[in-house]
């Protein structure tokens, strides 16, 4: 299993009871949905809160997941 694996999981199985929180922030350890959250930042502080140095993700609540695109394809040169 990679990374959060666990996690996403158990967001993704928690989903439809957490819609009702939509546009907040769930921390998820392991398969416990620790909490929701208004902010992104108290999500996260909470997260540190309860699980220290273990896993554990934040994750916005959203029926559609907005898909966001990166690229590691710089074939610019370096400005340096």
């Amino acid at each position: 299993m990679m990374a959060l694996d666990k996690e996403l999981e158990t967001f993704h199985r928690e989903l439809p009871n957490l819609l009702a929180n939509e546009g907040k922030f769930a921390v998820v350890s392991g398969d416990q949905i620790l909490g929701v959250y208004t902010s992104y930042e108290d999500a996260l502080t909470i997260g540190y809160e309860k699980c220290g140095l273990k896993p554990f993700l934040v994750k916005e609540i959203r029926a559609i997941e907005e898909v966001r695109f990166l690229s590691r394809d710089l074939t610019f040169p370096c400005p340096t």
